[in-house]
């Protein structure tokens, strides 16, 4: 029988199911990145611990922000950049009333008046903006992985992490709220940017 037709045979008794190729079972098996292993476990018992730990009411970090002689000082003090080169991100806390809820993209947001009185931007998803979350997190480094498209899918599964955790929460104008998330900046900003949560909370 000629090869075509062991083909054709293998193809027919596989039906629906995709060959992998070795390369794809062995990081099924074994992760290219031992980080990248469990990915909803570290979110869940180091991520979000940290950050909600971490996390200061926003009207006192933005009033210490604008207090603060330069950035540099600012970020050392009260953030976390693992490298000059990049952003630093504020953990920071909002705890009040939903304004608004805008799903008119995927990358939905809602707006929270928190208790100090400023209307603080949240993003809801189902598309997360950004790479806040991983940056945020002090347990890995761009060091740790070497490879700019791998450290790339762990903040695409850290994104999705905090997506599966608003799932519930489906926020309405009115509810009350408690966010615990982080923003990046490059500078010292005038007001909140946009706050990408770790966890939400109904109050």
């Amino acid at each position: 029988m000629s090869g075509r037709v062991w083909l054709a045979i293998a193809a027919l008794a596989l039906g629906g199911c995709r060959i992998v190729s070795q390369q794809e079972l062995a990081d099924l098996k074994n992760p290219p990145n031992p980080k990248m292993a469990n990915i909803a476990q570290l979110y869940q018992q180091k991520i979000a611990p940290q950050i909600i730990s971490e996390a200061k009411p926003v009207e006192q970090l933005m009033k210490s922000l604008a207090a603060a002689k330069d950035f540099d000082r600012a970020c050392q003090q009260f953030g976390y950049r693992a490298q000059a080169e990049n952003p630093c991100i504020f953990a920071v806390r909002v705890t009040g009333q939903v304004e608004s809820v805008n799903n008119s993209s995927r990358s939905g947001k809602m707006t929270v008046k928190d208790s100090s009185g400023a209307s603080v931007p949240v993003q809801i998803g189902p598309v997360i903006r950004g790479t806040a979350l991983r940056d945020a997190y002090r347990g890995a480094s761009y060091q740790d992985f070497n490879d700019q498209a791998l450290f790339g899918d762990f903040g695409r599964g850290i994104n999705n992490q905090a997506v599966e955790q608003l799932k519930g929460l489906q926020p309405k104008v009115g509810d009350k709220v408690e966010v615990a998330g982080v923003f990046s900046s490059w500078d010292i900003p005038q007001t909140v940017p946009d706050i990408t949560p770790a966890r939400v909370t109904r109050q």
